[in-house]
């Protein structure tokens, strides 16, 4: 395999990819597994991994099986300043653990939204008062955490109020913000008001914009079946440019948005690596019924035969010279 770049990640254009996570059939990660499937990543495109976010399952894994998979990872040559490690738990100990082990092993640095529990009741003040008791006790100068505004998930948002005072009171260990609400008005103002951190979009068709803004990249899920279409949307020499991809994107997410997100990903990866444990996901998810999935993977090879050769991630081959793919339609 050819060599991985061991500069850190990129200052601009900068495409992460929220990688999702291979299990094993008691629910625990597939390290050799995810190794081969992040190095593929970057060799398409993509130029660094965050690994156990929200695609990734992250939550649900134990903190010793969290902390084995990322020194597995690094021990089979992925670069651990190319790895941002999301370090979401429920209990404050344990985000400190998952926090200090991913420090000691140089990576790019953590990733942390508010935990997912007592929704209705946070507050602003609340929601500081997490982070202020999660970096006092990592209580290292080499911290660099980026906050991770996903409201949808967790159900409390990260608001201009709390960046600035957390800012304010850890200068330097806040490295920037994941602003995976969907809603660019917000995004935007995180940029203007937020111009020395790094922020990055969750949402790809608003990658255009972010970039034109100031904005670092993205760190997306999408990633996980496209690097090479991404990839070329962030080489394009222009917004109108980077903008004419973003019908293709939308494209492959009406396709990949008819069931849940975390399975659709893995069914097509399973599908164009021929390994069927990228299937599993984790409970309470359930895998895709059959006839689902195999819909799912003609429309998808379908679409990705519409891109140019060279932006195309799972399946180069045309549909019609593919023995694989069996029309599913009548007429």
């Amino acid at each position: 395999m050819a060599d991985l770049p061991t500069r850190g990640l990129p200052t601009r254009d900068c495409l992460a990819v929220a990688v999702t996570t291979p299990i094993t059939m008691d629910f625990r990660p597939d390290a050799d597994l995810l190794l081969a499937r992040c190095r593929s990543l970057m060799q398409d495109g993509c130029d660094g991994i965050t690994l156990f976010g929200t695609t990734g399952e992250g939550a649900e894994f134990s903190v010793a099986d969290r902390m084995a998979t990322l020194e597995r990872l690094i021990a089979g040559g992925l670069p651990a300043n190319r790895i941002i490690v999301s370090v979401g738990a429920l209990s404050i100990p344990d985000i400190v653990a998952l926090s200090r082990h991913a420090l000691d092993h140089k990576v790019d640095g953590v990733m942390l939204m508010p935990p997912c529990v007592y929704r209705g009741g946070i507050t602003d003040d609340g929601a500081f008062r997490f982070y202020t008791a999660v970096i006092d006790a990592i209580g290292r100068r080499d911290l660099r955490i980026y906050l991770y505004h996903f409201p949808d998930i967790c159900g409390v948002p990260i608001t201009p109020n709390v960046i600035r005072r957390l800012d304010e009171r850890y200068p330097g260990n806040i490295a920037g913000v994941k602003d995976s609400g969907g809603d660019f008005d917000f995004t935007e103002g995180l940029l203007r008001r937020f111009s020395h951190l790094s922020i990055f979009t969750g949402s790809e068709t608003h990658v255009p914009q972010l970039l034109a803004s100031g904005g670092r990249g993205t760190i997306c899920g999408m990633a996980n079946v496209m690097p090479r279409l991404m990839r070329a949307m962030f080489d394009a020499p222009n917004l109108f440019e980077r903008r004419r991809q973003i019908q293709q994107i939308l494209g492959a997410d009406i396709v990949l948005s008819r069931r849940p997100f975390i399975a659709s990903v893995k069914a097509l990866v399973a599908d164009s690596t021929g390994d069927a444990r990228w299937r599993r996901v984790l409970p309470p998810m359930s895998e895709l019924p059959l006839l689902e999935e195999q819909r799912m993977v003609a429309d998808y090879r379908a679409w990705e035969s519409t891109l140019p050769p060279a932006s195309r991630s799972l399946y180069p081959a045309d549909p019609a010279s593919d023995p694989k793919v069996v029309s599913l339609r009548r007429g």
